[in-house]
């Protein structure tokens, strides 16, 4: 039986119709108030019998941070796919998300290492890896300086990370992906789907920055694999980068534009124009009790080019990437469909 967090979001998801497309019995962890037809969308972007196989995931409440309630929920449980976390970007939710998604993560590994399941796969994000300086591909070993640059967001999965090697120390078998920013298709309102509504509805400027990318499927089908019993005495205990390209966000925004036959963004936003469209959605943000659409870390996000090595998977277990381009083109042709959600 295969333990998964984080069934209602994009990566959650796709991890579930992956595990049960292979014929694997999954049991699906989520809250009371959790909209599992989010999930069973995700499934119709890749299945026409996408119902069928929706109703076989084992769907359980309970809540991660309720440590007693879980231990039933584990019983014959032999792998744990850790998706689950908070992600926010407002200064206001830093306690609640450094506390929910460290609290979480070590309480589930505590359970792990007292139900002894052999394999645990923690998904973290190149949040967790130190900040490498312009042009400086970060890899694994990357280390982390306590710097206030880094984002509330970025020191929730540090410390949750740190949670990890803890139990590793006391003896329970943990795989880390670190994956870089997530392209697929999902809430086209929030996170990097959003990305692609945006640009639909006209995108005219650009920032000087770029990251990582990484195909919503590379990420499942990574994760997949590294916990697969062939590979998994050589890839336990490691943590690994999964990152297909770096790309600039002009690049990036202008590939989306022209997959779905739109113009590119020209206009090059500057740090004074963010600073004041920021200043902007925080007096808009406390009016209607929205989150700012901007905020101190996604302008500077906006204006950094931070780069990544995702080759260590590929020279470990031979793992190869999707490449950005193609999964732009994918995701844009979902966005397009009339499936969309």
């Amino acid at each position: 039986m295969i333990f998964v967090t984080g069934g209602t979001g994009m990566v959650g998801a796709h991890l579930l119709y992956d595990l049960i497309r292979s014929g694997e019995k999954v049991r699906a962890l989520k809250r009371p108030s959790s909209n599992i037809q989010k999930t069973e969308a995700i499934f119709s972007f890749y299945s026409n019998d996408y119902h069928e196989l929706f109703e076989k995931i084992e769907w359980v409440e309970g809540d991660i941070l309720e440590k007693e309630s879980l231990i039933e929920l584990l019983s014959g449980v032999d792998q744990v796919y850790h998706v689950a976390a908070m992600v926010s970007f407002n200064p206001k939710d830093r306690e609640q998300m450094i506390g929910n998604n460290c609290i979480g993560t070590a309480n589930l590994l505590d359970l792990s290492l007292l139900l002894h399941i052999p394999r645990f796969c923690y998904v973290s994000s190149i949040a967790a890896i130190g900040s490498p300086p312009d042009g400086i591909e970060a890899n694994e070993l990357h280390p982390w300086h306590n710097d206030k640059n880094h984002s509330n967001y970025s020191e929730s999965k540090y410390l949750s990370e740190m949670e990890v090697w803890r139990a590793i120390i006391q003896g329970l078998d943990v795989v880390i992906v670190n994956p870089s920013v997530i392209l697929g298709p999902g809430n086209w309102n929030s996170g990097s789907a959003s990305l692609f509504r945006t640009v639909s509805k006209g995108m005219k400027f650009y920032t000087k920055g770029g990251t990582g990318f990484v195909d919503i499927r590379d990420v499942t089908q990574a994760m997949q694999q590294l916990m697969q019993e062939d590979n998994w005495n050589k890839v336990k205990n490691h943590r690994y980068i999964l990152n297909a390209e770096n790309v600039l966000f002009r690049n990036l925004f202008s590939q989306i534009a022209v997959a779905m036959k739109l113009k590119p963004p020209k206009y090059h936003a500057g740090i004074t124009l963010l600073k004041l469209v920021g200043m902007i959605s925080q007096i808009k943000g406390m009016l209607t009790g929205k989150q700012p659409s901007l905020t101190r870390d996604t302008i500077r996000s906006a204006n950094k080019i931070s780069c990544y090595d995702g080759s260590k998977i590929c020279r470990e277990i031979g793992f190869s990437y999707t490449s950005i381009e193609d999964s732009i083109r994918r995701i844009s042709k979902i966005y397009m469909s009339p499936k969309r959600v």
